[in-house]
């Protein structure tokens, strides 16, 4: 009864955001174009490290998560002075709550511990801790803290949930017995189910709207990627961006990438095409697709990828993502529904060319705040939101 109570709140918040949403997206490019500093908020989760390669956000060897919901709480994971991972919960006032996954490593130095990679409206957080076996486990915490261990059943070696929709259904991938990435569903009863697509070297489910709709990708065995759309019934869709590139490690959502999905079935993420630069693609519910590339980017990588590749598509069609330019600074786009483009950087990200450093948007909700991460001058990350 409370999600469908919150649902009903969510559609009638929808209703009005979308007489709402031309005004926010015209004050958000408008804002982030003039640069101004007063709209960026930077924010670290209480006892995030402060050393090079700490901090808070995302780092090089780990899945990227900073994500904001429709009510402005945000969800992700800190580094801290003993290079233990915790999860954080940020509400829309600021205040954070820092938890562990019960079970997680928090040994010094293990590089292990928890790391949220998805929160829903009604405030429900799931992700992936790693034990003192240094093996993967999925969980998710409910909006008052209790949590639920989340492993595919067969005795799988890891499993990795990536999100969750309004329900509590939960998707993601997982290694079975023979270490072979297959992608399932966790149904809200605690069921679960897997598949594969045709072929498929590797398969992965990122995203899961209200309706039950999947959206992710697969590698085939050459391993070219291909976007992968599966319908709440279990049929299974390949599609492919023109232009995509059919050699090993290039097509259609690249591997470790991130998908935007929304309530209408639109899909925004990334290819490599046949010269190895990666695009940006969106894919509109009924399958029509439109590439794109930010203005400024570099011609040799494109978007680029400083550790997975994360794009964010709100319900209304706003994307955001970074880009590295010709210097190999990383920046930060919106691009509007209409297809306008605003580069900003978060002050205090480190600009120094040939750093492969700086901005990093993740996610954006439906009011157009967007947040992410930053790397400063002295290689540690910081947490930040756009407010439009």
């Amino acid at each position: 009864m409370k999600i469908m109570h919150l649902y009903g709140e969510l559609i009638q918040k929808s209703t009005n955001l979308l007489l709402l949403i031309p005004v926010t997206l015209f004050l958000a490019l408008t804002m982030m174009g003039q640069a101004n500093a007063q709209k960026v908020i930077a924010f670290d989760a209480p006892g995030a490290g402060t050393g090079s390669g700490q901090g808070t956000g995302c780092f090089a060897y780990t899945d990227c998560s900073v994500l904001i919901n429709n009510w402005g709480a945000i969800t992700g994971y800190y580094l801290d002075a003993n290079n233990v991972f915790h999860g954080f919960l940020r509400s829309p006032e600021g205040t954070f709550t820092n938890f562990e996954a019960p079970g997680s490593d928090t040994n010094p130095n293990d590089f292990n511990g928890t790391l949220p990679n998805a929160i829903n409206d009604a405030g429900a957080i799931t992700g992936i801790y790693y034990d003192v076996q240094n093996v993967g486990h999925g969980f998710l915490r409910s909006p008052e803290g209790a949590y639920v261990t989340v492993d595919v059943p067969g005795g799988s070696q890891f499993t990795n949930p990536i999100a969750i929709n309004l329900e509590g259904a939960v998707v993601g991938y997982y290694a079975n017995r023979n270490g072979v990435i297959r992608a399932f569903l966790r149904r809200p009863d605690g069921t679960f189910e897997t598949w594969s697509a045709p072929g498929a070297q590797a398969t992965g489910a990122y995203n899961i709207n209200v309706f039950g709709t999947t959206v992710g990708h697969y590698r085939n065995n050459n391993s070219v990627g291909h976007g992968l759309v599966r319908s709440p019934q279990g049929e299974l869709a390949r599609f492919d961006v023109p232009g995509a590139g059919t050699a090993s490690g290039q097509g259609t959502e690249c591997p470790g990438c991130s998908v935007g999905f929304n309530l209408f079935g639109a899909a925004a993420g990334l290819y490599i095409d046949g010269n190895n630069v990666v695009h940006g693609f969106m894919r509109s519910p009924l399958g029509e697709i439109t590439t794109f590339d930010p203005p400024g980017e570099s011609a040799v990588y494109g978007l680029g990828c400083y550790n997975d590749c994360a794009i964010g598509l709100n319900d209304w069609g706003a994307i955001t993502s970074s880009y590295l330019d010709a210097n190999n600074v990383y920046h930060g786009f919106l691009r509007s529904p209409e297809g306008t483009f605003i580069a900003f950087d978060a002050p205090g990200a480190n600009t120094t060319p040939n750093d492969f450093s700086g901005t990093f948007p993740y996610s954006i909700n439906d009011l157009g705040v967007i947040t992410g991460y930053y790397i400063d001058a002295n290689n540690v990350n910081h947490g930040f939101l756009v407010l439009p």
